[in-house]
């Protein structure tokens, strides 16, 4: 064993055994979607002369129990082996893991498939550099859709299974293109195996499996985090209430962080070999709190669900953190991101003017109704943000108000008016020049831009127009607003 890691000791761990998910036969690698409405493992049963590794996909019913979805299932099987499932953070991707089909590049390659409303699309080979003619298997993908971790035993490692990471691209089509693999290094890695990587939905809290770090038995559960630069720390083994001495792997955590789910031959001497277990972690080794903001998108008119492209972006650095489809199908999508930030979300499609929200420290739901692009139609730009009586814009607003620039170049026929409100604090006449001084303000940003000046105009309307009662201090900051109107 290598030393140097640090073991949690003394935590009081209960591994409660999941029997809605469990068989008879060998029950492995479990995998959790984000929004904790799906569930799936590796179920291995012998076959004659043989075993048969398949893959389970499960539903949570209203009672918060886990039953056995097989319309999710039956297309994901073949005679061959199917395993090692792990879902994308939004749920419409499920990446497993195949053996010895006529497309693979080698013993075991990664696959995944897209759900479309309540069906999955056919197998997808991910393609080289993720595959390659050596083994690869346990993927898994971060939130942000970017990175995929996975295990492989081709060259360049430090030895025997290693941990790997590849870049990961959405295309236009859904498709997923990858590209640039790299080995996590030493900090991870050991000349012995490391196996099922997990990285969290807060995009830096990897959980996985070793018999190469100091640990107590087979296969020990780690985790491990990266600071600021993106370097990973040292690894913290879970400790003796988790890991046995026997095979203890597939550690995964849902996005709150307090349950984590994996599997042990170790903790329950019942001849069922493998089995899945829960458990509560302790503080210490809890990832980051995420939040999941979900939605469905449809037409404002005919409610029709419509795919969109929902974007995340950190406010406070105009970055995009995140970008994907709403399913085709349903129109819905899933969003997870680290509490203490703020971010701004954006949903856009075809012909459809554009709808913004400002994601908090707790989850949502909403329904978003895009509008078709008419004259009298309105946007609410959510993100834009003054200095308290002033018309100073913020910082926070420049990504919102590219994006509406970027609109105004897409459809260069369309004249706007940009609307500017205030609550009822105050006078009549301080609110009315407020409010315009602030309309032209966003005006004055949008001219910078390359906007024409003829196709923008602006008004103030004080607070003569509330969209809301001005009784409470969370209705008199919906007031506050600022307002595209299609001219």
């Amino acid at each position: 064993m290598e030393a140097g890691c640090e073991i949690v000791l003394g935590q009081n761990f209960v591994p409660v055994n999941v029997t809605t998910v469990d068989t008879s036969a060998d029950d492995y690698w479990p995998a959790i979607s984000a929004d904790g409405h799906y569930f799936a493992t590796t179920v291995s049963r012998r076959r004659e002369y043989a075993t048969q590794e398949d893959l389970m996909v499960f539903r949570k019913d209203s009672a918060e129990h886990w039953y056995p979805d097989s319309v999710l299932t039956k297309p994901l099987n073949t005679s061959y082996n199917e395993g090692s499932p792990a879902f994308s953070a939004d749920g419409r991707y499920l990446f497993f893991v195949a053996s010895d089909r006529r497309d693979g590049l080698g013993s075991c390659d990664i696959y995944y498939v897209i759900r479309h409303g309540n069906r999955w699309s056919q197998p997808i080979h991910a393609g080289a550099p993720l595959n390659t003619r050596f083994w690869e298997s346990n993927p898994s993908l971060s939130a942000d859709g970017r990175t995929l971790f996975f295990v492989s035993n081709r060259p360049g490692g430090k030895g025997g299974m290693d941990i790997w990471k590849c870049r990961v691209a959405l295309q236009s089509d859904g498709l997923l293109r990858f590209f640039d693999a790299e080995n996590l290094g030493d900090s991870i890695n050991t000349a012995k195996n490391e196996m099922s990587p997990f990285i969290h939905p807060d995009n830096e809290t990897l959980y996985f499996s070793s018999n190469g770090h100091d640990g107590v038995g087979e296969n020990d559960i780690f985790v491990a985090r990266q600071n600021a630069k993106g370097q990973w720390q040292r690894p913290v083994n879970l400790g003796s209430g988790i890991n046995t001495p026997g095979d203890d792997a597939g550690f995964v955590v849902e996005t709150g962080g307090r349950y984590g789910y994996f599997s042990s031959n170790g903790l329950e001497q019942n001849g069922n070999g493998r089995e899945i277990f829960k458990v509560e972690l302790p503080v210490e080794v809890r990832p980051r709190p995420v939040v999941c903001f979900e939605g469905v998108v449809a037409d404002a008119e005919t409610k029709d669900p419509l795919r969109a492209v929902v974007e995340v972006i950190d406010l406070s650095t105009g970055q995009k953190c995140q970008s994907m489809y709403a399913d085709d199908v349903t129109g819905k999508f899933s969003v997870c991101y680290p509490v203490g930030k703020k971010y701004g979300l954006t949903v856009t499609a075809k012909s459809y003017l554009f709808e913004s929200y400002e994601l908090g420290d707790s989850a949502r739901n909403t329904k978003v109704l895009l509008q078709k692009i008419a004259k009298g139609k309105k946007i609410t730009l959510r993100n834009v943000y003054f200095t308290f009586n002033s018309w100073q814009l913020q910082p926070e607003s420049m990504p919102e108000l590219k994006r509406l620039g970027r609109f105004l170049l897409e459809y260069p026929s369309l004249k706007v008016v940009i609307e500017g409100h205030t609550d009822n604090v105050g006078s009549a006449g301080y609110n009315q020049e407020l409010s315009e001084k602030r309309a032209k303000a966003v005006i004055d940003f949008l001219l910078t831009g390359g906007i024409a000046a003829d196709r923008i105009g602006f008004k103030g309307f004080g607070a003569t127009r509330p969209m809301v009662p001005n009784d409470s201090d969370a209705n008199r900051a919906l007031n506050r607003r600022t307002e595209v109107e299609i001219e």
